[in-house]
């Protein structure tokens, strides 16, 4: 996949921050330690996806990399949901990943999944276009990415 910042190889993770009103808040100014990749191993300081009238994956694909989205899953990262939303299946909480903390996912995606998985716009959790496998890969990379370095 060709981007502005370079040529993103099948099978990259790429977490990227998105500014939501507390965080705005607490100054949109402020520095937020934010990187975008410009390789599959290189990046370069950029600032967290603003608020926007575009979905913030597909913020990410379309203004931040400037890549084709069809290209890519979405999914959501915050803290983890209550327990009536994650009964909805299009949530899952993880109690701890590599660092300690606890996450929420957001399985779904306004405009990047329908292609992957049969035009829904969730990761399904079973086993239909490979969605369990896929959720099973997201969670191993957050975790891979939650790892301190050493």
């Amino acid at each position: 996949m060709q981007g502005k910042y370079g040529v993103y190889p099948a099978g990259n993770l790429f977490l990227f921050p998105w500014l939501k009103p507390k965080g705005q808040a607490l100054g949109a100014g402020k520095a937020w330690n934010t990187l975008a990749p410009t390789s599959a191993t290189q990046s370069k300081p950029v600032s967290p996806i603003p608020g926007s009238t575009l979905p913030p994956d597909e913020y990410f694909c379309q203004v931040m990399l400037q890549a084709t989205s069809n290209m890519f899953i979405g999914f959501g990262v915050d803290i983890p949901f209550n327990a009536l939303e994650a009964q909805i299946g299009l949530y899952t909480n993880v109690d701890t990943l590599a660092d300690g903390k606890p996450v929420g996912i957001d399985w779904a995606s306004s405009n990047l999944n329908t292609p992957w998985f049969g035009g829904s716009r969730a990761i399904p959790a079973d086993d239909t276009c490979g969605g369990a496998a896929w959720r099973k890969l997201i969670v191993d990379g957050l975790n891979q990415a939650a790892s301190p370095a050493c």
